[in-house]
């Protein structure tokens, strides 16, 4: 028996806590490693200099009672800092998506992953889609409650302007990137594909696609989570996934396993 209020997706993930990105720029963070410094050592790995050097001349010590050192020995610090992840999340609340037992489960889903962010201190912001137009529920912002109020209460219904969501998507994380260059941007998508409006392009399926290919350019990672049920159906889930690049899964496959994880 399933507990009320309980989603639908087991929320077993790996909390390791923040992510970390690897870099000889900065003097401050957690000395990890060493390499071969790329042009001007940053800041000097002594250790992993002096290793580098009595490997290179083993018998210096033992004649002389020294190692010396030269400029192939230098080796530079690699440290390690906090990164934070701007996540969209990008759902769809067009009619196609209206079934019940759809929408529970994509709402499992996105609660889910909404919990996983939390743990990991990342920012989130919550995008629907549906008839002509987008609405942001939620801003950019490390607090997850607002998203999940927003998310209970959220009406269905409509067209799907699949691409016009991937267009707002890319404006809102290209924003929140210019705000600080090492962010790491994540664009999920949850949808089944059906585009069937276009506001820009005389197919709408041309203008997903588009959008799509953008998003890879951007360099933006990104996740399709397939919400058809229906495999002879029309939905370009798959087609869309692959144009940006992004880890395709479906919804049903999520509810079986059980496990999903934000990949940042």
């Amino acid at each position: 028996m399933r507990t009320r209020g309980r989603s639908p997706v087991k929320r077993r993930f790996s909390h390791r806590g923040k992510r970390f990105r690897q870099s000889p720029q900065s003097s401050s963070g957690r000395y990890v490693t060493s390499r071969l410094p790329k042009g001007r050592a940053r800041s000097i790995a002594l250790d992993a200099t002096l290793r580098a050097a009595a490997g290179s001349r083993p018998h210096d010590f033992l004649s002389y009672g020294y190692i010396r050192v030269t400029t192939a020995d230098i080796r530079e610090k690699m440290r390690v800092q906090p990164t934070a992840a701007a996540i969209l999340f990008l759902l769809d609340a067009s009619g196609s998506m209206g079934a019940n037992r759809r929408m529970v489960l994509t709402k499992g889903i996105i609660l889910s992953l909404l919990n996983d962010a939390y743990h990991k201190k990342d920012q989130v912001a919550l995008l629907t889609f549906r008839a002509a137009q987008t609405e942001l529920l939620l801003p950019f912002t490390r607090s997850t409650l607002v998203a999940k109020r927003q998310l209970r209460g959220l009406a269905v219904g409509g067209k799907t302007p699949l691409g016009l969501g991937l267009k707002e998507s890319l404006i809102l994380l290209k924003r929140q990137r210019m705000k600080d260059s090492q962010l790491r941007t994540l664009l999920v998508v949850v949808s089944d594909g059906k585009g069937n409006v276009a506001l820009e392009y005389d197919d709408p399926y041309d203008e997903a696609m588009t959008y799509a290919r953008l998003v890879r350019e951007e360099d933006i990672e990104s996740i399709f989570i397939d919400t058809e049920e229906d495999p002879c159906s029309f939905g370009y889930g798959p087609q869309i996934a692959r144009a940006m690049e992004a880890r395709y899964l479906t919804a049903e496959h999520i509810r079986q396993r059980g496990v999903i994880e934000l990949p940042l």
